[in-house]
């Protein structure tokens, strides 16, 4: 909620709203915005759905079905890791937000390809996300 009152919703909005906010957690250039938005999705649609299924499968079959499409789109982001972060050498809110997916892979003890463990490590290390995990007592 908004100091005004305005009630955001859905990862995506919220994490945009964020970057417009503090426009150096957003990928420059031209096409930077709509790469933004691309990835929020993704991660979104390819990641954060499939997890959340993972975590609470109707069954067996359906969890196993899950993880190996987890660990599909998993190795399609590894492929396509652009330096330190998802946008090259600056942390994104994208990056905050595939940072909780492979958190929940790793909990799961999903297969998490390189360069992904080094990159999670990189993003844990920083003192904001330490900041946080702490204050929600997870670490």
């Amino acid at each position: 909620m908004l100091d005004d009152g305005t009630v955001l919703t859905e990862n995506a909005a919220i994490l945009s709203w964020v970057a417009d906010r503090a426009p150096r957690l957003a990928p420059g250039g031209a096409l930077g915005r709509i790469r933004l938005v691309e990835m929020l999705s993704f991660i979104g649609a390819e990641l954060h759905k499939l997890l959340i299924r993972s975590i609470f499968p109707t069954g067996d079959q359906e969890k196993q079905a899950v993880d190996e499409v987890v660990a599909q789109r998993l190795a399609y982001l590894a492929e396509r890791l652009d330096g330190d972060y998802l946008f090259g050498r600056e942390m994104s809110v994208a990056d905050a937000y595939l940072y909780v997916m492979l958190r929940w892979a790793r909990d799961l003890k999903l297969p998490r390809p390189d360069p992904l463990p080094a990159y999670s490590d990189r993003v844990e290390a920083r003192p904001a996300v330490q900041l946080a995990l702490q204050h929600e007592g997870l670490i």
